[in-house]
């Protein structure tokens, strides 16, 4: 019987980059969204301030020696990087870069590959492309993206299921010729000396279709998200006021939900709600007998990013939480997972993160210690 290990989701958008200094103005970063975030209503918990009041830069290999130091003391067991790879093009990289040099840095790691389209979405504009995925059908490009990604996938800190490394996409709908993708990686993995890939499909939401599934080895429930967006859970302020658009022509549909958009304000969602959908389908079984993995979250508002239009969860206590995550421990020692995830580590933008505040203080951190670090 395996005993449950929390990974927890590391966001690297904390430094500058020359595309975003053109996209949305010369020096920025996500701090700048967590330091500008206003309160939008009454005793609302915003802006969120870093308790040492360091808004680091995580491509300085000691940043992220310290995060590792502290995540391991309170029971965390390793950190899933998110990976921007477009069609050839890197973005985001030098954190994980910096990680994989620094070979003192000791932490079992996975890489998400963030296979989406970035557009300004939080301006409200999601149909103007800042950086388009295309997912080209092209073996060239496929064997560029493994060939980068080969050097961490044989580190020795890289987590493995079966003797496999652990890959995970984000966006799993969206890849045209997952079949043919997958097949060739696995080829190139095992002419490299591994075992071939663990893949495992992240899921935020219904699927229309899941043939794509047949080619992976996991599922993993990304939480709040996935529950959110589950059959269960009814949102009067999001999913009702878009739902008339389906049934329009494709060319009102983007000028009418911009419209609505600009009109709309902040939904609160309850945590417990949401707390209660992600028990009682946790480790449901699926039909092509992947291996379910399920994800937790303490807190989630991204008021940072998207301001008077932000979804911000609440209702939870801190006994909630550490109630809640013990559960998820027992389920998923019941049902014999090894991993369970954890949205995030230092998501600061979506209020989402692990690293202690200034209004917290270390209690998430404790709550995980009592639950993980045993």
């Amino acid at each position: 019987m395996s005993v449950p290990k929390l990974i927890a989701f590391y966001f690297p958008q904390f430094h500058a980059i020359p595309e975003n200094d053109i996209w949305w103005g010369k020096g920025f970063q996500d701090w700048l969204l967590v330091q500008k975030s206003k309160p939008l209503f009454k005793d609302h918990n915003q802006p969120r301030i870093p308790y040492d009041h360091i808004y680091y830069n995580p491509c300085d290999y000691k940043v992220l020696e310290k995060q590792v130091k502290m995540a391991k003391e309170y029971g965390v067991y390793g950190f899933m990087f998110y990976h921007y790879y477009f069609d050839g093009k890197l973005l985001l990289e030098k954190p994980l870069e910096t990680f994989l040099q620094h070979r003192s840095i000791d932490m079992p790691f996975c890489i998400s590959w963030a296979n989406e389209t970035w557009a300004r979405g939080w301006a409200g504009k999601p149909h103007v492309i800042l950086q388009e995925q295309k997912h080209v059908h092209d073996e060239r490009l496929w064997k560029q993206h493994f060939d980068y990604l080969l050097p961490f996938l044989k580190d020795e800190r890289y987590i493995r299921i079966d003797n496999r490394p652990v890959f995970i996409i984000y966006q799993p709908t969206i890849i045209p010729h997952t079949d043919e993708l997958f097949a060739y990686w696995n080829k190139l993995a095992k002419q490299n000396g591994l075992n071939g890939l663990y893949l495992i499909a992240n899921k935020n939401h219904q699927f229309t279709s899941d043939k794509f599934l047949s080619y992976y080895d996991g599922l993993l429930k990304f939480q709040p998200r996935e529950a959110f967006n589950s059959k269960d859970f009814q949102s009067e302020n999001v999913i009702a006021r878009f739902q008339f658009l389906r049934n329009m022509p494709e060319k009102w549909q983007g000028y009418l939900r911009r419209l609505l958009y600009q009109f709309s304000s902040y939904t609160i969602i309850d945590s417990r709600k949401i707390w209660d959908i992600i028990l009682s389908h946790a480790f449901e079984k699926n039909k092509y007998g992947l291996d379910v993995y399920e994800s937790a979250f303490f807190e989630w508002d991204n008021t940072p990013r998207y301001g008077k239009h932000a979804k911000i969860y609440t209702g939870m206590t801190k006994d909630m939480m550490k109630e809640n995550l013990q559960r998820l421990y027992n389920l998923a020692v019941e049902h014999d997972s090894e991993f369970v995830f954890f949205n995030a580590w230092n998501e600061w933008s979506e209020s989402a993160y692990l690293e202690p505040d200034t209004f917290n203080g270390f209690d998430y951190l404790n709550i995980v210690k009592s639950v993980f670090g045993r």
